[in-house]
């Protein structure tokens, strides 16, 4: 399997020595990080993202890894179509029982999943005290133009075009199932005024947030990439989001360069995902 790209071709120079952190984290990411006395009290939670817990091997690979590492690991209790309010007071029930016991969180967060996890923190200070740490991966601070476009209104500026028939039917399965709502959430007026009211948590928290592009995309994103690329030209994406809007402010910013949307979760197209989030872990904790 090859390791995850380390291309930054956008970073800024003080993303730099990050960057170099990163790199060298790495290449010992099959043997590390381990706990040490530091972080004996740490639990990591893993948190999905939207849909993540009807995908098969979602964070399977990475859950295995940090185990045989010695970690006591959890998969954050999220729904797989849960509005971001839902999601944040299921995450905030499962840690505060973990806080009254003396642990200490460390979340490891994908895509909406860090949103959640930002808005359980916002609501109680204790549970910000008490967190260890936040990675957040291809964490959104804007729209997903696919699905902006797939629930839009006839007369709205994000429907440039009629859905095909392809689209009435995505949408109309993702609306049986159940997931409309949380699908609609995510667009750029609502997560605009989301990320302003959580940008403060992030300086408050050790915190590591990570933006992607890729070029070639996993086959499961070849019709969202088209469409952002159509309504985007030429702006960097990861397939689901674009990459300037993964931009956090008040924290450490990484930005990556060959990875789609769904490899931080299942791999793919040869990514060793399991060894990217234990880098990820190893220089939040560096």
């Amino acid at each position: 399997m090859r390791p995850p790209s380390t291309a930054d071709p956008s970073a800024r120079p003080a993303d730099l020595a990050l960057l170099e952190r990163y790199r060298q984290a790495l290449r010992y990411a099959a043997s590390g990080p381990r706990p040490t006395s530091a972080t004996a009290d740490c639990t990591l939670l893993m948190v999905r993202g939207l849909f993540g817990g009807w995908i098969p091997n979602h964070f399977r690979a990475p859950l295995r890894h940090f185990k045989h590492l010695g970690w006591q690991v959890e998969i954050g209790r999220t729904v797989a179509a849960g509005t971001l309010a839902h999601n944040a007071a299921a995450l905030g029930a499962q840690i505060d029982p973990l806080i009254a016991a003396g642990r200490r969180p460390i979340f490891l967060a994908h895509s909406k999943g860090g949103l959640e996890v930002l808005l359980a923190l916002a609501a109680s200070p204790a549970r910000a005290a008490a967190t260890a740490g936040v990675i957040g991966v291809q964490v959104p601070r804007g729209g997903a133009p696919y699905l902006e476009h797939l629930f839009a209104g006839a007369d709205s500026e994000n429907r440039r075009h009629a859905l095909g028939l392809s689209e009435r039917l995505e949408a109309a399965l993702l609306t049986a199932l159940g997931a409309r709502t949380a699908c609609m959430e995510l667009n750029t007026r609502n997560l605009r005024a989301v990320a302003e009211r959580l940008e403060s948590i992030l300086p408050t928290v050790p915190s590591l947030m990570v933006a992607t592009s890729a070029q070639h995309m996993s086959n499961v994103l070849e019709l969202r990439s088209r469409h952002i690329e159509q309504a985007h030209p030429g702006q960097a994406h990861d397939g689901v989001f674009l990459s300037s809007d993964q931009i956090w402010s008040g924290t450490r910013m990484l930005i990556l360069d060959g990875i789609d949307h769904a490899q931080p979760s299942v791999g793919g197209l040869g990514f060793a995902h399991q060894y990217f989030w234990a880098a990820l872990l190893a220089t939040l904790l560096d």
